[in-house]
């Protein structure tokens, strides 16, 4: 390789490397090793070591220039010892081979999207994240693994969330707005949630009206959800009164467990897969994907797994999934004290409720 084809930001000591397609200046066994991609001189990596271990602060940002170099890079990153995290670009700081700390960030002079604090192999101190979509895992090292959910990040989306953990255990957490203040998402906890509900008052529980005030009572301030109506769901027992309160604004947005966005889906229609029958019409979801389906040929509701394409029995009823979802959506906001609407599920038989309660 002529010096005329050397990068400008490769410094004269880095010798090619034509295997790998990589600039080289140092190795594993020298206090410091750096690598740049070739044709276009970028850092891939910046790493002093001592006694052979990583040991300061190590600069890492996954570039190829063609796809049969990803596998080879990604395995270089793993063989470091590197963590995974919301960006290819990150400043992790080692001591001693010992990871304590790495901020993610969409190139090195850019802010960072995510930090995470620790200790002795897990999350130990301060987690700052700045909100954004993530598929799976937020963070993950060695057996160290973040999820997103673990903040319960309310809707709308807070810019910015910042996190105490003290030996792998959330603590407290903070959000913030896009201008740095502190916002209040505290939740009242309610004093009358239905604890003494008999089973056979659950039969007209959206008739009644009893579902639309205790939607208004538990999310007052909350977004509500507009959707048009649906035949469908209008044929059914208490079908009628659930469409004309999703149609009136009643149904609030229940941001941590579940909403009614998916509400009136037409199954067969958009081939829902493993469930494209014209039985069956959507009236909540989870968000990920998990959905609540109305059989309108028994006015039962059933449960869809999206991985699986398979529905499985959820509710006998429309009221029970209405009377189900508001109390499981406020006990996720620390409404109602699980433990207490756990054992109400059970003395009312509502054994889905109850599983979904452990879920959220």
């Amino acid at each position: 390789m002529t010096t005329d084809l050397r990068p400008k930001s490769v410094p004269p000591e880095a010798t090619f490397d034509a295997d790998a397609n990589l600039w080289r200046d140092g190795g594993p066994n020298d206090s410091r090793e750096r690598l740049w991609i070739h044709p276009s001189g970028l850092l891939l990596l910046d790493a002093t070591r001592k006694d052979g271990k990583l040991d300061g602060e190590i600069k890492w940002s996954l570039g190829i220039h063609q796809m049969s170099e990803h596998a080879p890079r990604v395995a270089l990153q793993e063989a470091l010892g590197l963590p995974k995290g919301p960006t290819n670009t990150m400043i992790a700081t080692f001591a001693d081979g010992a990871l304590v700390q790495v901020c993610f960030r969409p190139g090195f002079d850019f802010p960072d999207t995510l930090r995470v604090e620790l200790r002795d192999g897990v999350i130990d101190g301060a987690v700052e994240w700045v909100v954004g979509p993530v598929q799976g895992a937020l963070f993950e090292h060695a057996g160290a693994t973040l999820l997103p959910k673990v903040f319960k990040i309310p809707k709308p989306w807070p810019h910015r969330v910042m996190a105490v953990f003290a030996k792998g255990k959330l603590k407290s957490t903070t959000y913030f707005a896009k201008d740095g203040t502190t916002l209040d998402v505290s939740k009242t906890a309610l004093t009358a949630w239905g604890e003494a509900a008999e089973a056979s008052t659950l039969t007209g529980y959206i008739e009644r009206g009893d579902f639309a005030a205790d939607a208004a009572r538990f999310f007052p301030k909350a977004p509500r959800v507009s959707k048009p109506g649906s035949e469908k769901v209008r044929a059914v027992p208490s079908g009628r009164a659930l469409d004309e309160v999703v149609m009136g604004g009643g149904v609030p947005s229940m941001t941590l467990a579940f909403d009614f966005d998916s509400y009136g889906f037409d199954c067969k229609k958009e081939e829902l897969y493993g469930a494209a029958d014209d039985k069956y019409v959507g009236i909540a979801s989870d968000g990920s994907g998990e959905m609540f389906l109305l059989d309108v040929t028994t006015g039962a509701v059933v449960r869809y797994a999206h991985e699986e394409g398979s529905v499985a029995p959820a509710f006998t009823s429309l009221d029970h999934l209405a009377f189900a979802l508001l109390r499981v959506e406020a006990a996720a906001k620390k409404m109602i004290p699980k433990a207490k609407l756990s054992a109400l599920f059970k003395r009312l038989g509502l054994t889905m409720a109850d599983t979904l309660l452990k879920e959220y």
